[in-house]
């Protein structure tokens, strides 16, 4: 009897993993900020056996045989490593009274502080403004299906521009105080530029174009034997959420041609609003670059 294998959630839905649908609960590695979530289990379930489809399996030759085997094993195997992927573990009890408790993604295994644009803006903002934090790599995304998101005396925000606000009311810190109102608004204005579209450039630069190089940056945790494989199913799925998601964005309907040209122009107009900074820039930044 064939097999069909699917994520059963709490919410009213159950996703089907054995009939090649997409699936969009891995945007997440992409450093995407946009709200999503996902609790539930692995299931199995027999598929119904409509005008006797397998009831010649006996007479089928042996490498008919072989093929379904094969595929019955590779479905296991996919079962088990989807179930090492979205098991809920639990979260030990964190105390974040008068602390700050930075919930992000596993450091990257190259070195580098984090994959994802957001994680880095977080921790790179806390270095700068010298305020106290304990990073927590546990995977959990906020209420909101974001990462990163933050604890602090019990109270969780996410969403890196409102943490920064949330942060700047509580404790007093704000590293544009010495900004004028023109200064403040091209800051707005270059923060979103970067965030809203240069972001997805770069989506595509990692996650599309040098997906085989991303992989081998990819810090998983519970694949055990099967880690090489559970990395190569991770950033295959996030390269067709991401195409898609850029999709949708309006980006991703151009050639690599163009958004590499697009990415380009981003680049440039960041030059130019830096001037002769980033030499400044690049001394004062690298330390806050540095990960534990």
């Amino acid at each position: 009897m064939p097999w069909g294998v699917g994520f059963a959630s709490s919410r009213p839905c159950v996703v089907d993993l054995s009939r090649n649908q997409s699936v969009s609960f891995f945007g997440w590695w992409a450093g995407s900020e946009e709200p999503f979530s996902f609790y539930g289990d692995i299931i199995a379930f027999p598929l119904q056996d409509y005008g006797g489809i397998m009831a010649g399996l006996g007479s089928d030759p042996w490498w008919k045989k072989t093929l379904y085997l094969t595929g019955g094993a590779l479905l296991a195997a996919a079962a088990y490593l989807l179930h090492e992927l979205l098991v809920i573990r639990k979260q030990q009890e964190i105390d974040s009274k008068d602390a700050i408790i930075l919930h992000q993604f596993a450091r990257p295994n190259n070195g580098v502080p984090s994959l994802s644009p957001f994680c880095l803006k977080m921790e790179t903002y806390l270095r700068m403004a010298d305020l106290p934090y304990q990073n927590y790599f546990g995977g959990k995304l906020s209420a909101q299906g974001k990462m990163p998101w933050i604890e602090y005396n019990h109270e969780k925000v996410s969403g890196t521009e409102f943490i920064i606000d949330f942060l700047e009311e509580k404790l007093g810190v704000n590293l544009n105080k010495n900004l004028g109102p023109q200064e403040r608004a091209i800051s707005r204005a270059a923060t979103k530029m970067v965030e809203e579209h240069f972001y997805w450039t770069l989506a595509y630069c990692q996650w599309v174009d040098n997906l085989n190089e991303t992989r081998k940056m990819l810090s998983l945790s519970g694949g055990g034997p099967f880690s090489n494989l559970l990395r190569w199913v991770v950033c295959h799925i996030t390269k067709g959420i991401v195409k898609r998601e850029m999709h949708g964005h309006g980006i991703g309907r151009f050639s690599e041609e163009e958004i590499y040209m697009l990415m380009e122009k981003d680049m440039r107009s960041l030059a130019g609003l830096l001037g002769n900074v980033p030499h400044l820039l690049f001394h004062i930044f690298y330390p806050y670059f540095l990960h534990d």
